[in-house]
């Protein structure tokens, strides 16, 4: 049981991990409609 419990923790923080890279990379990235254009967070910035 404890092998499972650490190979999912280390599973989420790679996805987390990776959920953030994703998000710093599309912060540069603009819409192709110029009407909707989301404000980013100060997090991203």
């Amino acid at each position: 049981m404890r092998i499972l419990r650490k190979w999912l923790v280390k599973l989420a923080s790679s996805m987390a991990v990776l959920a953030m890279l994703v998000a710093v990379s599309s912060v540069g990235s603009a819409c192709v409609f110029t009407a909707y254009q989301p404000d980013v967070p100060e997090s991203l910035q």
